[in-house]
């Protein structure tokens, strides 16, 4: 796996820190040790709230979403992680069954058509993050395309709490 998914991972991580807490875990997606730190190899290992590597949408495994998760998610989103944190956030990985620029416009229209407003986000050639804030809730989305998978497909972290 290259360096470049994770360290998207890391900084959305990071910048998700403004979502509340000012501790430690709240800069890190991972507050438990990861699989490297027991001897074995960090490659598809899980961390805590989002996993190192997603199926595509055929392979995908999906698990419950929470049913008063209020932020949008793209159209055919497949939620493959959910985890609550303690401190009101959920932080959810998903894909999507569709290539990353369609699910940007998705987001950039349906955020806010739901009265969220994007803020201090970024895009790039294959990936994009924004923070957000509206309509009872702050966060931040990341997305990134999943080069392996056809038809095209786009994984999606998103990080969520009520305020």
């Amino acid at each position: 796996m290259s360096r470049r998914p994770l360290l998207a991972l890391l900084l959305l991580a990071g910048l998700l820190a403004g979502c509340g807490d000012t501790g430690a875990e709240a800069a890190s997606p991972s507050s438990s040790s990861s699989h490297e730190e027991d001897g074995g190899d960090a490659e598809g290992a899980e961390r805590s709230g989002t996993p190192e590597t997603v199926d595509c949408p055929a392979d995908a495994t999906p698990v419950d979403v929470p049913g008063d998760l209020a932020a949008p998610l793209p159209q055919g989103t497949i939620v493959v992680a959910v985890d609550q944190r303690d401190d009101g956030r959920t932080v959810l990985t998903g894909v999507v069954p569709a290539a990353e620029p369609d699910v940007l416009a998705d987001l950039q229209q349906a955020y806010p058509a739901a009265g969220i407003t994007l803020t201090e986000g970024e895009t790039e050639e294959r990936d994009a993050e924004s923070n957000f804030t509206g309509s009872g809730l702050t966060g931040r989305w990341g997305i990134r395309a999943l080069e392996d998978c056809t038809p095209a497909a786009t994984r999606i972290d998103l990080v969520v709490r009520n305020s």
